[in-house]
């Protein structure tokens, strides 16, 4: 996982969301969505939950957002994330810090929308085990039988 800007963060998935948008469906069915990392928090062991609210947040970026998630949620696509550090995190935003915001793509991360009433929101993340760590915990296993 590397610190990457929005549309590269969104190009690792290969999609390009709309006018600097937070959120694009890819051409198999995933919704790729960027959310803040302050929105996460542990529901249980296996399970990461992001919540957000939308209101009060209007304009053309919302918009797409909104009907992502609607179709998200009604056709139970997957949910793949780029989670968001900096400059909307309460802390920086408080103290007036001008924070630069900084991208990661979670591949690692997949989602169902769980609940969204147009306003507020709610996705449940599972960890997958992605090829990288599938080859390193073959070649773990392979070198300790070779030991």
């Amino acid at each position: 996982m590397h610190e990457t800007n929005l549309l590269e963060a969104f190009a690792s998935y290969r999609v390009r969301p709309a006018r600097r948008g937070r959120s694009a469906l890819t051409s198999d069915s995933a919704l790729v969505i960027s959310c803040w990392y302050a929105g996460f928090k542990r529901a249980t062991v296996e399970i990461l939950r992001y919540e957000e609210d939308l209101t009060g947040q209007a304009g053309e970026i919302a918009s797409a957002l909104r009907a992502h998630l609607a179709e998200a949620k009604t056709n139970e696509y997957d949910v793949r994330v780029i989670v968001a550090t900096g400059a909307s995190d309460s802390n920086s935003v408080e103290q007036g810090a001008q924070a630069r915001t900084s991208y990661y793509a979670r591949k690692d991360l997949v989602g169902r929308v769980t609940s969204f009433d147009g306003e507020r929101f709610v996705i449940e993340f599972r960890r997958i085990q992605t090829p990288a760590q599938e080859d390193l915990s073959r070649g773990t296993s392979l070198s300790r039988r070779l030991a």
